[in-house]
């Protein structure tokens, strides 16, 4: 799993543990929220090592506290412990966000749409659909208007040409 979409998903688990009534679960949602929070927290203020250090031991810790247990905080940890890889990939790697904020942001759109019309209702719609946002999104991404270039396209179609699509 992608480090943007592990750290989104895992918070947003580990605070539905964290809210739960029984002591059990909430007790390490809590600490789980908390440490993925501070994770988040490096990709701008970058630990020293010592801090690192401190980090990973109270993860490990949390991980071996409940790694064995049969219950959903088990199940959790034992997830954590999994995609430990990619956690800090963001630490690692220039250019790599803690979160998948841009990537939900760019499909918003698309979901929202797919939301209010109930999709479509054969596969040749849903290839319509599907190619016109992303049209839309990659003229958004790149400046251009989308309906401008639509109607390129279609003079483009209409003459027996190629569309012009040094732009993209």
């Amino acid at each position: 799993m992608a480090a943007k979409r592990a750290s989104r998903i895992l918070i947003r688990e580990a605070k539905g543990l964290a809210e739960r009534s029984n002591p059990a679960l909430s007790r390490p949602g809590a600490w789980a929220l908390k440490e993925l929070r501070l994770l988040c927290r490096m990709a701008k203020h970058p630990p020293s090592v010592g801090q690192w250090n401190m980090f990973y031991a109270r993860l490990i810790r949390l991980i071996g506290l409940y790694r064995e247990q049969q219950d959903d905080a088990g199940r959790f940890v034992r997830r954590i412990e999994r995609e430990m890889g990619s956690l800090w990939l963001f630490l690692q790697e220039n250019g790599v966000t803690p979160t998948n904020n841009h990537a939900e942001r760019t499909l918003r759109f698309a979901v929202l749409w797919r939301k209010r019309s109930f999709g479509t209702r054969a596969e040749k719609g849903d290839r319509f659909v599907e190619r016109m946002l992303s049209l839309r999104q990659t003229c958004r991404l790149q400046g251009k208007r989308t309906f401008c270039i639509l109607v390129e396209a279609m003079e483009a179609f209409m003459q027996g040409r190629p569309p012009d699509v040094s732009w993209i």
